[in-house]
């Protein structure tokens, strides 16, 4: 299964990060795929909730719900499916000690079959690639407006 990572640094609180995280208003700006979200009245392990987005219709589920350090979004499209994995970590200062800043890590995971072959093929696909990278950008700029 092709799997795209990315870590940022955010100039916010651990806490205030968490908080755009899983607030569903917030993921069109930022979760690719997601235009507008329904039914999310809650986050929390096992919540399912209903989106539009760029590729249409679809289902998502949050299958990891840690608060303040994981949060895993399962997304499916008819039979694609993705898996976002969100981790959080407090930095800054000196040996983090001031934690006033966070650490993001995300992978994206396509949970593409196909073997060993499509795993290469899908591997090697600079639009998932940019389409992490993008989604850190933004991520970032939605905290850091707050």
């Amino acid at each position: 299964m092709p799997k795209f990572e990315r870590e940022i640094e955010i100039d916010a609180p651990i806490e205030k990060v968490w908080e755009a995280l899983i607030k569903p208003e917030y993921w069109p700006q930022w979760l690719p795929g997601i235009g507008t979200v329904t039914n999310a009245v809650t986050t929390a392990e096992g919540v399912t909730f209903d989106f539009n987005g760029t590729i249409g219709s679809g289902q998502g589920t949050i299958t990891k719900f840690e608060p303040m350090r994981k949060l895993e979004i399962l997304t499916q499209v008819d039979k694609d499916k993705d898996l976002h994995k969100f981790e959080l970590k407090a930095t800054g200062g000196l040996f983090g000690l001031k934690a006033d800043e966070c650490k993001v890590e995300y992978e994206l995971d396509t949970l593409a079959g196909g073997g060993i072959l499509g795993n290469f093929v899908s591997g090697g696909n600079p639009a998932d690639a940019i389409r992490v990278k993008k989604t850190m950008h933004l991520f970032r700029k939605l905290v850091e407006s707050l």
